[in-house]
């Protein structure tokens, strides 16, 4: 691991305290150069649920990089040497150390993944992964609703994903009568599709399709809904300048929620093929998605800790 001038090293002996939840914002994270730590956390959620890390792992990087309190506590298990981030130098590190950069990605991508899981089911189920199917119903809780350009967007993803499914006929029946509502509505977008237009109420992805890139809003507002019980929950609502799909972009499963427009949207693709150069040269780009994602966890965290669905 590179040495920058921007980090401090720290050394602790084996038995010693790194650090306890206090309330107050974290100011940084730690990457172990060597030794062993063992952590605990309020959150229930660990670095990929192990108590003890090594050479490596790092610890409290969504709560500094939200600027939050950190659920961590870290006790020495070994001597060992840790490098301090802080959010403010947080974009020296993607710049300088890549393997570095890819994990602390993939680790807050499938932390999320956890707390939408054990949200929406009350338990942590990270492997739900729901049969395309569902999209029929989907789409009849939207045509329930009278929503009906997102009933359009799920009977036309239902007949492409399940051509010879229980429910074609029928699909294909509700296509023809909501025809008029496919004004303005594509669905044979290609990676040069760079700049994307979505009128109000279609949906941009749905929950189970394969995750082909990662989006930035350009204008209008969209939110990220769960149904779940013929209930819908709404996980977010993002605006001009916020990014979703990042999850998929890092690890490539399938979408973990829907994404519908609230008014008339235009948004900016990034495939998943472009993925390593922006690892490698989009510094800024790759901050963003890391900063996102630790937001959402946060808030992901507090929901849980304080807020119970109805």
């Amino acid at each position: 691991m590179p040495i920058d001038e921007t980090f401090s090293i720290v050394n602790f002996p084996r038995g010693a305290t790194i650090s306890t939840p206090t309330g107050m914002p974290s100011e940084r994270f730690y990457v172990i150069r060597s030794g062993k730590v063992r952590v605990s956390s309020t959150s229930k959620i660990l670095f990929e649920g192990r108590e003890r890390l090594e050479q490596g792992d790092f610890f409290s990087v969504a709560a500094t990089l939200a600027r939050r309190p950190s659920s961590i506590t870290a006790v020495a298990e070994t001597d060992v040497t840790l490098m301090e981030v802080s959010k403010v130098n947080f974009a020296v590190l993607i710049d300088k150390n890549l393997p570095v950069s890819t994990k602390i990605l993939k680790y807050l991508s499938a932390r999320l993944r956890i707390l939408n899981e054990e949200l929406i089911y009350g338990k942590i189920e990270a492997n739900h992964e729901p049969d395309l199917s569902h999209l029929y119903n989907f789409a009849i809780y939207f045509l329930k609703r009278n929503i009906f350009r997102s009933a359009y967007c799920a009977f036309y993803q239902y007949l492409k994903y399940c051509p010879d499914g229980s429910h074609t006929k029928k699909a294909k029946e509700y296509v023809d009568k909501l025809a008029s509502y496919a004004l303005g509505i594509r669905f044979d977008f290609d990676d040069r599709d760079i700049t994307r237009a979505y009128p109000i109420d279609s949906a941009i992805f749905f929950e189970g399709e394969p995750s082909t890139g990662m989006f930035i809003i350009r204008k209008g507002s969209i939110k990220i809904i769960k149904i779940v019980d013929d209930k819908e929950v709404t996980l977010a609502v993002l605006k001009s300048g916020d990014i979703m799909g990042e999850m998929g972009l890092i690890d490539s499963k399938p979408r973990s929620a829907t994404a519908i427009a609230c008014e008339d949207c235009e948004i900016m693709s990034i495939a998943n093929t472009a993925y390593l150069p922006i690892l490698k040269d989009g510094v800024s780009i790759t901050e963003k998605i890391c900063v996102t994602l630790s937001k959402r966890i946060c808030a992901m965290q507090d929901r849980l800790n304080g807020v119970k669905l109805s």
